[in-house]
């Protein structure tokens, strides 16, 4: 089966128009419950990847989607609240199987969810550098969970290491403003 590429640009109005969606899914979320949501999102994301028509696309985006999911819920890393409460709102729009697109449409009902996760991975590329900063520090250090020191040891590094990834995510996202303001980023 031959492959090719379709690629297209999102204007400024387009990127408004994605922005709009993503501030109605943030206000559609206040009400909802944010375990219920996740619950969704995960259903929808096991039963994306077990279809064998899902493009590729699609599949990218649920990698992000998965590592947006796991910084939300995350105790460890321990989000700030605004944080959580942002990106649970663009893992409702993906939730929500009746969006612009439909999400029962075959090849086509994800491209928007698809974008909207682009979008949102872009609005916290920053946290999200930080999430997977962390997870691989964590998941790197030793660990021997059977011995009270090795677990002091741990919490103590991990503290560490969230507050350095916390200054780091603060310094890059003051250099973004930055950019903004002199006008030479072009961010949603």
């Amino acid at each position: 089966m031959a492959k090719f590429k379709v690629s297209f640009t999102l204007d400024e109005a387009d990127a408004d128009y994605f922005r709009a969606l993503y501030r109605k899914a943030k206000k559609d979320a206040v009400g909802q419950d944010a375990a219920k949501i996740i619950q969704e999102a995960k259903a929808i994301a096991k039963e994306v990847r077990a279809s064998k028509k899902t493009p590729a696309f699609v599949t990218e985006a649920l990698s992000i989607l998965s590592d947006l999911t796991d910084l939300i819920q995350d105790d460890e890393y321990a989000a700030p609240a605004p944080v959580r409460n942002q990106v649970l709102a663009g893992i409702a729009y993906f939730s929500n199987p009746d969006d612009l697109i439909p999400d029962h449409i075959p090849g086509l009902g994800f491209l928007d969810d698809a974008i909207m996760i682009k979008f949102i991975e872009e609005e916290f590329k920053h946290e999200l550098w930080g999430y997977r900063r962390f997870r691989a520090l964590r998941d790197s250090a030793e660990q021997r969970p059977w011995a009270s020191a090795g677990k002091e040891r741990l919490s103590k590094r991990l503290d560490s290491d969230r507050k350095k990834i916390r200054d780091a995510i603060s310094r890059r996202e003051a250099k973004d403003a930055l950019k903004k303001k002199s006008g030479s980023y072009l961010g949603w």
